[in-house]
């Protein structure tokens, strides 16, 4: 679950002064105008102080987005899955945990895994780079099959998955056409799941995340 931030959930006042130094209108518009934020604009409203845990910001195509604490569910699949393609994959790949992957400027989301192929991101990480984005999903199950899907499939992602950790399952989205993917594949807990473009890495949710 992401809440989007309004200029409503900031201290108003303080805003409206902030964002007059980025160049945004605080005038009442005839027609309401979006203002697509950048990396810039999040770093230096950190530092005023207007997030309540930093670490909980993302920036999804110019939008200010909180993501909802992770309950524990969430957290033991998402360690159990990134151990075990940490110990499968050489050093030919970069693993992500919940780090920001930036796409550009202004599309800079915190998936829960990815995996870049060569070293360590710097700046903007082209989309050929992504070998694959994983999001798992407790409470966020119909964002990230729909919102998160599009996002990724917009910047040019190969593949996407989101793991169900209810329903034990992995929705495999594959080879987005004109910025949207096919509908997805279900891949049952018992059943292998292979990346296109990593065919040496095999998750099974019962064997690799058994209980979590």
């Amino acid at each position: 679950m992401a809440l989007t931030f309004t200029p409503t959930a900031f201290r108003a006042a303080a805003l409206c002064d902030t964002l007059r130094t980025m160049n945004v209108s605080t005038a009442a518009p005839a027609k309401a105008a979006r203002h697509a934020f950048t990396l810039e604009d999040v770093l230096r409203l950190q530092d005023q102080g207007f997030f309540a845990d930093p670490k909980r910001i993302a920036l999804h195509e110019g939008d200010i987005v909180e993501m909802a604490a992770d309950g524990d569910q969430h957290i033991a699949l998402t360690m159990a899955l990134a151990r075990r393609i940490g110990r499968a994959l050489p050093d030919a790949y970069f693993v992500g945990v919940q780090t920001t992957l930036r796409f550009s400027q202004t599309n800079a989301p915190s998936p829960d895994i990815y995996i870049l192929a060569g070293g360590p991101p710097q700046g903007d990480v082209a989309a050929a780079r992504v070998h694959l984005v994983i999001e798992v999903a407790d409470t966020s199950l119909d964002d990230d099959l729909t919102d998160s899907a599009q996002r990724y499939a917009r910047a040019g992602v190969g593949e996407f998955w989101v793991v169900d950790a209810n329903r034990r399952a992995i929705w495999v989205h594959r080879g987005p056409v004109d910025g949207r993917y096919p509908p997805p594949q279900a891949v049952p807990a018992d059943a292998p799941a292979t990346p296109q473009q990593i065919p040496d890495l095999t998750i099974v949710l019962d064997r690799d995340a058994p209980e979590a």
